[in-house]
């Protein structure tokens, strides 16, 4: 019973010795902080079922939000993030529930300790609190089921697009019949292989490569990520591994982004369940 709670928590949240960020290829600068933008993606299995919205608000410097849906008056999650600019990571991540009127219901919490490099889980359920951990091993790390969110708001720091990267991956995997629903996924490595026209948008494309994308259910070892030239954030990303269960891959692609900042995203939280009991 408590795995089944486990998962379904854990779903509607989502429904890394350490290597440094100092090898040059990341440099943070404030100046790229496209604080206020709010990026509309779509994820969904690589031939584009179970599409699912994904909606990615920089708050500020140091404050991500992202709300999932997949169709208006539904469940749906509000997850929010704490950046370090230092290790372009984030160092805690909340899940929760979204209410109307924007409010949500917090339930969820992980937290990266940065001096023993440990990240920790807490899901605290009606009847019974959930606790596990595990190690990042990477600075910068990104949560895989954070849907690359806090990756797309990083990317804009890289120092030289035609120049490899690398970060590490956790993942929180939903399933109640997991009994270690958080652990460390491993390595990518972005490699630099074209300058090409995307969704209507110039992009630098990568080739990906890396531990994290060889895990038992990865259905290849190799993906696909397209930055834009520009601005530097995520307008596609091809994935050979599932985030949720239920998928059997992943892709997330931009379909646009706007600058209309809090009161945008405000209004796009109420709309969630405006008019829902009419």
């Amino acid at each position: 019973m408590t795995r089944t709670l486990l998962g379904a928590a854990l779903a509607l949240m989502t429904s890394t010795a350490c290597a440094q960020a100092d090898d040059g290829a990341w440099d943070y600068q404030a100046e790229n902080a496209s604080v206020g933008r709010i990026y509309y993606y779509e994820r969904s299995n690589t031939d584009g079922s179970l599409d699912e919205r994904i909606t990615v608000f920089h708050r500020s410097e140091t404050e991500l939000e992202v709300y999932k849906e997949n169709g208006l008056c539904r469940n749906a999650a509000l997850v929010t993030a704490e950046l370090d600019p230092d290790t372009l990571s984030a160092t805690h991540l909340v899940g929760g529930q979204l209410l109307p009127d924007a409010q949500h219901m917090e339930f969820a919490f992980i937290a990266w300790d940065q001096d023993t490099d440990a990240l920790s889980l807490e899901v605290r359920l009606p009847n019974v609190t959930i606790t596990d951990d595990a190690q990042a091993q990477s600075r910068p790390w990104h949560l895989y089921d954070f849907d690359l969110a806090s990756l797309t708001v990083m990317t804009p720091h890289l120092v030289n697009q035609d120049t490899p990267f690398e970060f590490g991956m956790a993942l929180l995997w939903a399933d109640a019949s997991n009994p270690d629903p958080m652990f460390r996924m491993g390595e990518v490595t972005a490699t630099p292989d074209a300058s090409v026209a995307h969704l209507g948008h110039q992009t630098r494309r990568y080739a990906l490569s890396g531990s994290a994308l060889t895990g038992e259910r990865a259905t290849g070892g190799e993906g696909v990520l397209w930055l834009d030239a520009e601005d530097g954030y995520i307008v596609d990303a091809v994935f050979p591994t599932p985030n949720h269960p239920g998928y059997t891959d992943f892709r997330l692609r931009l379909d646009h982004i706007s600058d209309g900042g809090l009161t945008e995203w405000e209004a796009l939280l109420t709309a969630h369940f405006s008019g829902c009991d009419e």
